[in-house]
């Protein structure tokens, strides 16, 4: 989350239940506070200068004043709440409570819960689009996408995506909605007027963070699973190119000034600030490890069958595969 005016950008630190505030011009920390745990989104209210942050394993909402960092409030909403959505005209906060299936609305002057919206389970991340009255809510155990009216809290209606949907985006210049759906490895393009699924364009894997320019050109999309960025054109629908950030990116956000894309890493805990992103890199020199081509170095494992040990030199001669799965 960027702030152009105060030249800041925002941070959300799951692993050490923290938010940083970073100077965007000269990328040094400004301050540190802490906050729930495990909080996952940001969301800045102009407004009243206030930041919001999603803390799904505290269920609650925590309140920060964005120039010092120092704690406002801490607002209960449902049951791990990771998503979050917000309506400035309508003075609105919209949280997606994942293990609850629900969405608390919370009054953004006051402080105070206004209502639920009911959603599917798995939901997250929301985008309301700006005077239309409509949020969208993304389902990440469901598959879908809930449809409400930002102003009576009544669900309208269900879009059906891929797996995995865990963030939307809207973009109102290009009258289109973006899902991410992390587990299929694609973005579905939604038309904000007939809320029908218009295509999917394939990405890297786990694609769970995005960000649109303000002029609805190029879409950003973080692919936790490669440590890369994809660059989608709004237009055609298709990848331009790909940017290589750190390990396992969660989120981007543009600044409006510069054009400067920041990437958060969440595998490396470090961000990634990209001058000029809409312009693909040179191709990148090849490298060769120095291992390549030479005898496989013999090691032993338990089998996971009865724990008896097997050896490389069993298959000696042989052509084999070796899968060594991690979870990312």
């Amino acid at each position: 989350m960027s702030d152009p005016d105060r030249r800041r950008v925002f941070v959300a630190c799951s692993r050490d239940n923290a938010v940083t505030a970073l100077d965007l011009d000269r990328a040094v920390p400004v301050w540190r506070a802490g906050v729930g745990r495990e909080p996952i989104p940001i969301v800045l209210d102009k407004p009243t200068e206030r930041l919001f942050t999603a803390d799904a394993r505290s269920d609650t909402v925590s309140v920060l004043d964005a120039g010092t960092g120092d704690r406002v409030a801490q607002i209960p909403v449902g049951a791990y709440p990771a998503g979050l959505g917000h309506d400035p005209g309508r003075r609105r906060l919209f949280v997606g409570n994942t293990a609850g299936g629900t969405i608390t609305v919370v009054d953004t002057d006051r402080l105070t819960v206004q209502g639920t919206v009911p959603a599917e389970p798995g939901a997250g991340s929301i985008a309301v689009v700006p005077g239309s009255g409509r949020g969208y809510c993304a389902n990440f155990l469901a598959g879908s996408v809930t449809v409400f009216d930002a102003d009576t809290l009544q669900p309208l209606g269900r879009i059906a995506v891929r797996e995995g949907p865990c963030k939307v985006v809207a973009d109102p210049a290009a009258r289109h909605l973006y899902v991410a759906n992390s587990l299929h490895g694609t973005i579905s393009r939604v038309s904000l007027d007939s809320d029908a699924v218009l295509d999917e364009v394939p990405v890297e894997r786990a694609p769970v963070g995005m960000c649109v320019d303000a002029a609805g050109r190029r879409l950003y999309v973080c692919n936790r699973g490669a440590g890369t960025v994809s660059v989608l054109d709004t237009g055609s629908g298709r990848e331009s190119h790909r940017i290589v950030v750190g390990n396992a990116p969660g989120d981007c956000a543009l600044d409006p000034v510069t054009g400067t894309l920041v990437v958060s890493n969440a595998g490396s805990g470090t961000l990634t600030f990209v001058d000029r992103p809409w312009l693909p890199a040179g191709p990148a020199p090849r490298t060769e490890h120095p291992l390549v081509g030479q005898p496989l170095p013999d090691f032993e494992l338990p089998d996971l069958r009865g724990g008896r040990i097997r050896t490389t030199r069993e298959w000696a001669e042989k052509r084999y595969v070796i899968n060594f799965f991690a979870s990312w």
